[in-house]
């Protein structure tokens, strides 16, 4: 039976959820016919090796354990023990986990792995070189600008740009973070300044979007570059100004998921078009959740954003839109992981031919 390393936790503001996801994962990888080998990350960076995935982080263990090539295997080593890992599937949420690190570190190891490459994972976590991708690629969104590091310094010059663009309300939004942190919804010049400290905590580059009247909506994507798997489309209704950090996971009732979106089959299948568009501008393998914005006004589709390692927690759009489509988490699982093992031996195979 071949052991799948799962790794979890990790230094970004989702540490909480890379938690939940990942003791759920550890049901569906031994469904799955795996055997699971979980790695929790500290907030530090240091890993440790744990028999079971904790929920809770301050239940995990502290047991140091290092992942490295050993010959023909990569083992995971602790000071008691070691075990040779066939396969990595890496559910660290945001920072060091989603943004190509951990994947480049699995790379040099020759350790094959779930979810997207390297640089689609750094793309994709960038959401100005994401945006400018789709761009390039005719992918409808709204409109924005790049507040770069000079910028920041001059609150008055961005308030002009808002002015001479699209006008308030607008968000400011770090480009290199997930899960709503640092993002502020701005109504009026004499807010700007304050959003923009507070968003530049985060990050050097900040995106400055359009603020429209929306509806959120969400699709489920999974397989290798260029052949795709798609689910139907699921909807999110917030109940705060917009979907917060709050919202998400602060407030029980800050949002409901709804995993059927009341929308008509045509913008349903203009919406698997374009996810599938979507990740394959960036050359996405793996699995995503792809986020769209649904103009109430104009009835305008646009894309928002692609997310490489979505939650994967019971209750996570990701599984829950795969379920109601018949595929259940422990088939996707199964999937996930052939897909990141045919991805890499593809991988090998190329980069054999250039020796």
């Amino acid at each position: 039976m071949k052991t799948v390393l799962l790794v979890y936790g990790g230094q970004s503001g989702e540490h909480e959820v890379s938690c939940v996801s990942a003791a759920y994962l550890e049901q569906t990888i031994g469904e799955a016919g795996y055997t699971p080998v979980p790695v929790y990350v500290d907030r530090t960076g240091v890993w440790h090796w744990q028999q079971k995935v904790h929920k809770t982080p301050a239940d995990n263990a502290a047991n140091p354990a290092t992942l490295s090539r050993v010959g023909s295997n990569v083992v995971l080593r602790s000071a008691a023990s070691s075990v040779a890992v066939q396969v990595a599937f890496p559910i660290i949420h945001g920072t060091a986990g989603e943004d190509g690190s951990l994947q480049g570190y699995f790379e040099v190891l020759g350790l094959p792995y779930v979810g997207a490459g390297v640089a689609s994972s750094a793309v994709c976590m960038d959401k100005a070189l994401m945006r400018a991708l789709f761009a390039v690629n005719g992918i409808p969104q709204v409109q924005y600008f790049v507040i770069t590091r000079a910028d920041k310094a001059d609150p008055r010059q961005v308030d002009k740009q808002i002015s001479e663009s699209f006008g308030y309300p607008v968000f400011i939004k770090p480009c290199n973070m997930g899960s709503s942190v640092g993002v502020h919804k701005v109504s009026n010049a004499s807010a700007l300044a304050a959003a923009i400290s507070d968003a530049a905590r985060f990050d050097d580059h900040l995106l400055c979007e359009q603020g429209l009247n929306v509806r959120e909506l969400e699709i489920a994507i999974a397989g290798n570059y260029p052949e795709y798997l798609t689910s139907g489309v699921g909807e999110i209704k917030v109940n705060h100004e917009f979907y917060s950090y709050e919202a998400k996971y602060l407030d029980p009732k800050g949002a409901d998921l709804f995993i059927k979106a009341e929308i008509s089959e045509a913008q349903a299948a203009d919406i698997r078009k374009l996810a599938e568009q979507a990740f394959a501008s960036v050359r996405g393998d793996g699995f995503a959740r792809i986020d769209f914005f649904l103009d109430k006004d104009s009835g305008k589709l646009y894309l928002n954003e692609i997310n490489t390692l979505p939650g994967f927690t019971p209750i996570s759009m990701f599984p829950q839109l795969f379920r109601a489509a018949g595929v259940s988490g422990a088939d996707i699982t199964k999937r996930l992981i052939e897909w990141g093992e045919a991805r890499c031996q593809r991988l090998q195979r190329l980069r054999a031919a250039s020796r």
